[in-house]
């Protein structure tokens, strides 16, 4: 995983931007991921090598080096971000940044923004790690660039890409614990104007017995889960440049209840068009269709028992402008529907959103910065202006102090909204959209032995959307609490005597401002390192993850312990196509809980057998 502080201008051109997505894949809104690896697109929704907001990179070979099967465990492993867990892979899974609820956590796939619109958040759960490529995480707010949910961060999954050159068949297999079993298939290539990529992707697991009760069906609770990705890309003139990304998971789910037989079935889909065209040397005009779609369907003694089908369909036109050499103007417009088909009767089933963005970002000497405005007019809420306003200044070559300050925004989802009466819980039309402001500041340095920073923030959040009991059966959605986060990050990279290491802990105080309390399911303390070293054909690496003790009600009454979990791995190329490697996660067999009741993976093993030309 990098920590990026690319310390030069922006002097890429609207040619180069053009031409990188005709060689890559067409990845984002308007640009693709480029040749090298210190630049982004998800932190200022262009092109960057100087990003002034902390973020985190991780690629294919991270992934690969690490081992990781499941995207939440992938994500928990990085800085600022902590996640809770219902009973091991494929069951229901929550990610935070800094401290935010899980739903101000923006996603977005391959440019396309991947959510439910009844529970707020994606499926993280169903996300096949085998189908991804690369993965930027930017920490802070960014509804000055992208709108509703970007409180705490934004998250980008970019899947996998060809690449010109020949065709490249892959597989893969994996066995371990609980009868886990992994297979995967695809290939790759393209030539100098086309590339394209297709995989498929099998995994599933008997899982453990998620909850220890005798009246919640105490058998293992099993998942699988079958995907496909596909991506292509084309080059029709030198100026014009047109794409397709799909991507498909489906997954097949088990849990305890009171009741003989209970599973949910879901569809994760997304899939985009887009275009490109190069108007002249400095301005690139671009345009993204895609649709986005969440489907769960719950089934009782096998029968179906409630089924939740949103879709999010999108267009965004986005123009990019390099008016001189280092300041670069990115503006456009977006325009989003959400639709609801339930088997619950919502009183509203759809609604949409219509925005207009412009930032500017300039590097001038030592001196960069950002500033972005949006406005948005949503159907159900009116309108809402955000913004960014980020600066930094290099002391010396390889040092850097950074300023940052922006507005955020999260509207209620349909279920906040308009869920009936379902057991104890009904929504609440008249509830408002959560608002934070939000500051930080940084210093990061890229001395000659690695990287290292450290950021402060703090976060202000108005409007927080709750559940409170309104009488002694009836839950309802209200706007009740202010929350104020604090916290610390520190990021180190290294060498040391042939191993790399890599280490980051955060340190936080999300409280409660009406109460005092700390905000349900956040833990105050967190850690990871990362050790790893090549031997010849071999490697061999470790890692360690720290998590403090955290509570699972918003009254601090249920207190979950903090623990240490220890992964040990080994690879080995067999030749330049073949390797094999083994993992084993949670050596010390600990006993630990994210989330109240609900167990987590005991010690377990897995191995691969790998061909990749």
């Amino acid at each position: 995983m990098k920590q990026l502080h690319g310390h030069f201008a922006l002097r890429t051109s609207a040619r180069l931007l053009l031409s990188s997505i005709a060689a890559l894949s067409f990845s984002t809104l308007i640009h693709a991921e480029q040749t090298l690896d210190n630049i982004t697109v998800t932190a200022n929704r262009m092109p960057s090598a100087n990003v002034l907001a902390p973020n985190t990179v991780i690629t294919r070979d991270d992934i690969d080096r690490l081992q990781i099967n499941d995207l939440g465990t992938l994500l928990s492993r990085q800085t600022g971000i902590d996640m809770t867990n219902n009973g091991g892979i494929g069951k229901a899974t929550s990610i935070s940044i800094r401290g935010s609820n899980s739903s101000h956590v923006l996603v977005l796939v391959d440019g396309v923004k991947w959510h439910s619109a009844t529970t707020g958040g994606p499926s993280i759960q169903d996300f096949p790690v085998e189908q991804i490529e690369r993965i930027e995480v930017v920490r802070g707010p960014r509804s000055g660039i992208y709108g509703s949910e970007a409180i705490g961060g934004v998250i980008q999954i970019f899947t996998r890409k060809g690449k010109a050159g020949d065709i490249k068949p892959y597989a893969k297999l994996a066995y371990g614990s609980h009868n886990s079993k992994q297979a995967a298939v695809g290939v790759s290539g393209g030539d100098a104007k086309t590339t394209y990529n297709l995989s498929f992707n099998h995994q599933s697991t008997d899982g453990i017995n998620v909850k220890d009760s005798p009246t919640q069906d105490p058998d293992k609770d099993g998942y699988r889960n079958n995907s496909v990705s596909a991506k292509i890309n084309h080059q029709l003139t030198n100026n014009f440049v047109i794409g397709a990304n799909l991507l498909r998971s489906e997954g097949f789910n088990e849990y305890d209840s009171k009741f003989d037989f209970m599973k949910a079935d879901s569809i994760q889909q997304i899939i985009g068009t887009n275009a490109a065209l190069q108007v002249n040397d400095s301005w690139l005009v671009s345009l993204l269709l895609s649709e986005s779609r969440d489907k769960s369907t719950n089934f009782r003694n096998s029968n179906a028992d409630g089924t939740f089908d949103t879709r999010h369909r999108a267009a965004s036109l986005t123009n990019t402008y390099e008016f001189t050499t280092n300041h670069t103007l990115n503006f456009g417009l977006d325009y989003d529907v959400d639709d609801v088909e339930s088997s619950t009767q919502f009183s509203e089933t759809s609604r949409d959103n219509k925005a207009a963005f412009i930032s500017w970002q300039a590097d001038v000497n030592k001196h960069g910065w950002l500033i972005s405005a949006r406005h948005d007019d949503n159907e159900a809420f009116g309108h809402k202006n955000t913004g960014n306003a980020e600066y930094g200044y290099w002391l010396q070559d390889d040092l850097r102090v950074t300023f940052t300050a922006g507005t955020a925004f999260k509207v209620p989802t349909f279920n906040n909204l308009y869920l009936p009466l379902t057991g104890s819980y009904i929504g609440n039309p008249e509830l408002l959209p959560e608002e934070s402001k939000s500051l930080g500041a940084g210093i990061n340095g890229q001395p000659q032995w690695g990287t290292w920073s450290v950021n402060l923030y703090q976060n202000e959040i108005k409007n927080l959307i709750s559940y409170q009991r309104v009488s002694p059966s009836l839950n309802q959605a209200t706007n009740t609490d202010e929350a104020q986060i604090k916290g610390i990050e520190f990021d180190i990279a290294t060498s040391l005597a042939n191993w790399n290491v890599a280490m980051n802990a955060s340190f936080l105080k999300p409280e409660d401002k009406g109460t005092g309390n700390i905000l349900a399911r956040r833990a105050q303390r967190l850690a990871n390192v990362n050790i790893d070293r090549q031997w010849g054909a071999w490697s061999t690496g470790a890692s360690w993850k720290l998590r403090g003790n955290s509570y699972d009600n918003a009254t601090n009454t249920t207190r979950l312990g903090g623990y240490g979990l220890l992964d040990l791995r080994v690879a080995y190329d067999l030749n330049k196509d073949w390797s094999v490697k083994a993992d084993l996660s949670n050596a010390f067999n600990k006993e630990y809980e994210t989330v109240n009741n609900y167990n987590s993976l005991d010690r377990t093993v897995m191995f691969t057998l790998l061909y990749q030309p």
